[in-house]
């Protein structure tokens, strides 16, 4: 799953122990264009056999690394690797599971739906300029990426028709009761938590603290130019660096980002880089930006180890104090997909209990 599809998937599939007997099937795969060379065998093994349908260690293996992308690497111990291959190895039986009901409830796509969510997708990047850029980043094609949505789609009418009815809706003393525990965590106190309560206040302090901390809209030049780089990129990149000085003392800054700025993504966007908190930047452009004012852009470009950059600030909003009147509807937002993932993970069990799940783990 790339990460471009991940941040679309409404489903989480929640790690649940499954107890089956263990089964080595080994399932040779030709690989043709070696075959023709030189009669090549390579040998894929069946991790798992779900209903009959297989799922090969090699679609493990690039699930596990895909899933990586998105986990920061200081989580990434030995300890976490194990925890981490049981998570991906009950998604991947969770999502056949769920494939394959969908396939017996007979839940349909049709292309109006399939072609108003592309639309919706393309809407969120301002256009499709900008939307293809950032399948290209993904190594995606469009025909991936309607595959990927058309089956989350599914799901959702699956989950309508088969969830949606269990999900608990939260109580406004439950949200005020999780909310005086992330104060305390905000504030340092202890507070005794189950593991997963702790998770979900944890989260939820993480999310306050960014949703009230000093952010600004930004605006970017880039020019690319990584350290070490060899002569003549560096000599490319101050020609460039000097031309769009002379160009910003008579052109708009984003007229100016479109023309010549390196990142495919925001170039499409006028350089708008939308709104970013407070320390999400690298820590030599954060300290700059942060000190500058609206309007204002930094005239000599700022040197990181991917390039240079020149940064104008649209818009800044100082550190805020929220209430729970403020997070009422957040908090309860949180609650409720809490409920939901719990209610999806007993409706995945629920089939895995009906299934029959042969697994033949390699660690």
């Amino acid at each position: 799953m790339k990460k471009f599809v991940a941040g679309l998937m409404l489903v989480v599939f929640v790690a649940v122990c499954v107890s089956a007997t263990s089964q080595a099937v080994d399932k040779p795969v030709v690989d043709k264009a070696a075959s023709q060379a030189a009669s090549k065998v390579v040998v894929d093994k069946t991790l798992v056999v779900v209903n009959s349908k297989t799922i090969l260690e090699s679609e493990f293996n690039s699930a596990l690394e895909q899933w990586k992308q998105i986990i920061p690497a200081s989580n990434q111990t030995a300890q976490r690797e194990t925890e981490l291959k049981e998570i991906v190895l009950n998604s991947l039986i969770g999502s056949v599971l769920l494939e394959q009901e969908i396939s017996k409830q007979k839940i349909k796509v049709s292309k109006k739906e399939l072609q108003d969510a592309v639309n919706g997708e393309k809407k969120r990047f301002g256009n499709d300029s900008a939307f293809a850029a950032k399948l290209k980043e993904e190594n995606m094609t469009m025909a991936d990426f309607e595959e990927a949505l058309s089956k989350n789609i599914a799901m959702i009418k699956l989950k309508k028709q088969f969830v949606d009815h269990k999900i608990k809706k939260p109580s406004e003393t439950e949200a005020k009761d999780l909310y005086d525990k992330v104060v305390m965590k905000m504030k340092g106190t202890k507070v005794s938590l189950s593991p997963e309560e702790d998770a979900l206040v944890s989260d939820i302090a993480e999310s306050i603290k960014r949703a009230t901390a000093e952010r600004g809209r930004l605006r970017q030049i880039f020019v690319n130019c990584r350290k070490g780089a060899d002569e003549t990129t560096v000599k490319a990149a101050q020609s460039k660096i000097a031309t769009i000085k002379k160009e910003l003392q008579k052109q708009a800054f984003a007229d100016i980002a479109t023309q010549y700025s390196e990142d495919p993504v925001s170039k499409t966007r006028n350089g708008d880089l939308g709104i970013v908190v407070k320390g999400d930047l690298a820590p030599s452009i954060n300290e700059i930006v942060f000190s500058m004012k609206v309007g204002d852009y930094t005239k000599d470009p700022i040197r990181t180890d991917d390039g240079y950059y020149f940064i104008k600030v649209e818009e800044k909003r100082a550190k805020q104090d929220m209430t729970f009147a403020d997070v009422k509807n957040f908090i309860s937002t949180v609650l409720h997909t809490a409920n939901e993932r719990e209610a999806f993970a007993d409706y995945i069990n629920a089939l895995k209990s009906k299934a029959s799940i042969k697994i033949n783990k390699t660690w």
